[in-house]
């Protein structure tokens, strides 16, 4: 049973892979720190809703959304978004509003020209808090999970030889850039493993724990409950590929499995994994891992035995997580990295830029390449 932070496998080392020969950090300043979404659909250009491109640091998405409903006099819940970003960090994200209820602004009648004038008028108030790069229109709402993924641009600053490697680097290692650079074509060859990061379980795990309680009867209001069963589904994903790699099978599929298409999203089944093996080893599909709940597609044979043998570890069952009335998912065990970039600073810090699809986690793909620092833990 999980029962504190160094027993979640949040890592390709916790998987027993060995850990990177670079240490890095991370988020030394906001500005290292660079996120753009990337939209589920281009916005039509018409319609009732307004899409505002924003750039912004130093504050979270529930903070613009508050700048945005006093803005414009509009309850908070009328302000939508598609995913939700740090404040340590410089984002780049869509929020939208309807336009039939800004001040100034006839859907109807106002022309594009007018509306920009008037919005970029009433923008002003907000003293340079928000950058607004763009104005969109749109014939709905944004709403959460709105949201193919997200692009970052990251500086990994005081590149060197990790603690426990330093000794193990002779003469014929390679410089840092050399070392960095095979790491990086190693995983863009393999594909990034797609764990949950460290922030998904709280200080020490105790968000997970928190979990646990709650689905062994602990009361709590239904957004700490949430996040709670939330942590304890992405244990088990976690759990799951750990699992799975001691098997020999974390980068190849298995007969039943439910696998994913890298582009479109679309889930289906593969009775005999030989078939579909080239197109798992291209990074055009990857298998999926369980998370629990009532709306989740189950594998069959080898695949399904393994999710049975992670609910045995977590001691708890399918109904459980059915009882919580979390939805559950399937999720990609293997993402692509295949437009991985590094782009030297100086000797010892380098941008690393590439994109991941929603809900994947941009210091896990790091420390497939580097051991990150304490102040480097926060994750995106």
């Amino acid at each position: 049973m999980p029962m504190s932070g160094p027993d979640i496998p949040i890592s390709p080392a916790d998987l027993g892979f060995l850990p990177p020969v670079l240490r890095g950090a991370i988020k030394t300043l906001a500005s290292d720190f660079h996120v753009t979404e990337i939209p589920a659909y281009e916005a039509s250009g018409n319609g009732q809703y307004l899409y505002f491109k924003i750039r912004r640091s130093n504050l979270n998405t529930k903070e613009v959304l508050q700048i945005l409903a006093r803005l414009f006099s509009l309850p908070e819940g009328e302000v939508g978004y598609a995913g939700l970003k740090d404040r340590n960090a410089v984002c780049t994200q869509l929020f939208s509003v309807p336009i039939f209820r800004i001040p100034g602004i006839s859907p109807d009648s106002s022309s594009a020209a007018v509306i920009e004038k008037e919005i970029h008028n009433q923008w002003k108030n907000l003293d340079g808090e928000l950058e607004l790069l763009e104005i969109l229109r749109h014939e709905n709402s944004l709403r959460r999970g709105h949201l193919a993924g997200n692009r970052f641009s990251i500086l990994v600053r005081d590149l060197g030889p990790a603690a426990d490697s330093a000794g193990n680097l002779d003469s014929k290692a390679g410089s840092i850039q050399e070392l960095l650079q095979s790491a990086a074509s190693h995983w863009m060859e393999k594909g990034m493993i797609n764990l949950y990061g460290p922030q998904r379980f709280g200080k020490e795990g105790s968000t997970l724990q928190q979990g646990l309680s709650f689905m062994d009867g602990k009361k709590a209001r239904k957004w700490l409950l949430d996040l709670g069963v939330s942590a304890v589904q992405s244990y088990a994903f976690n759990y799951y590929l750990r699992l799975r790699n001691e098997q020999g099978k974390l980068f190849d599929l298995l007969d039943g499995d439910l696998a994913v298409k890298s582009e479109s999203g679309g889930i289906f089944k593969v009775p005999v994994a030989d078939q579909e093996s080239s197109r798992m080893s291209s990074g055009e599909i990857s298998y999926t891992g369980p998370m629990f709940g009532k709306k989740m597609r189950s594998p069959e044979g080898p695949s399904l035995q393994l999710e049975m043998d992670t609910l045995s570890y977590l001691g708890k069952t399918e109904e459980d997580f059915k009882k919580m009335k979390v939805p559950g998912a399937r999720r990609a065990g293997i993402i692509p990295l295949h437009d991985l970039e590094l782009e030297w600073e100086t000797d010892e810090s380098v941008w690393m830029k590439f994109s991941l699809p929603a809900g994947s986690y941009a210091t896990v793909a790091i420390s497939h390449l580097i051991q990150l620092e304490e102040n480097s833990e926060r994750s995106l």
